[in-house]
């Protein structure tokens, strides 16, 4: 619970990066002792959103464009594999679930709820690929991304194309395209990283 809270903090952007993460106060906010914060700065440290300096204490991690870089490496790898191993699974309430997502966005002119929902909708997808491991991964990749997708997307709207390639990835879905699915989301996500 600590985490979740502090990683939705950090993500949003709420707690800003370099901010120090000091136990005691956390502690106190949560009403907890030291010992299940320590655990949750360490799952923080674990995904990248915190870093531990040695007799300093837990701070946020700063943005980095070579950390941007491989976050985005890192999903291009893992998603087109649970895309292919969905595209046999996916029911036409995926699709239409996806669909839904899709008009949710349009709809919406917050920054933090535009990317919850673009989150949701390749995770429709990829959770029928029965990989839990794989889309925790993933989920922690585009988590800390959200950092950099907030400054970037946080004066304007959702991009168009970025919706447009939504459409085509359920479009591929419908059409059972393995290939096309697979490379098509690794180029969707080069590009929105872009």
């Amino acid at each position: 619970m600590i985490a979740d809270a502090l990683r939705d903090a950090i993500c949003s952007g709420e707690i800003p990066p370099g901010a120090p993460l000091k136990q005691d106060e956390i502690a106190a906010e949560f009403g907890v002792s030291h010992t299940p914060v320590r655990e949750a700065l360490k799952a923080l440290v674990s995904e990248g959103l915190a870093v531990l300096h040695h007799n300093r204490g837990c701070f946020v991690s700063d943005l980095s464009s070579a950390v941007a870089r491989e976050l985005m490496d890192f999903r291009a790898v893992l998603e087109p594999k649970l895309a292919g191993w969905a595209i046999d699974r996916l029911t036409e309430a995926n699709i239409e679930h996806g669909r839904q997502l899709m008009m949710k966005i349009d709809k919406t002119s917050n920054p933090l709820q535009r990317l919850r929902l673009a989150a949701e909708f390749h995770t429709v997808i990829y959770t029928r690929a029965n990989r839990p491991f794989f889309l925790e991964q993933v989920n922690r990749a585009r988590n800390n991304l959200n950092r950099y997708w907030l400054l970037a997307w946080s004066d304007q709207t959702f991009p168009v194309s970025t919706q447009n390639e939504h459409q085509k990835i359920l479009d591929l879905c419908v059409a059972r395209d393995r290939a096309g699915l697979t490379a098509f989301i690794e180029q969707h996500i080069m590009t929105s990283g872009e």
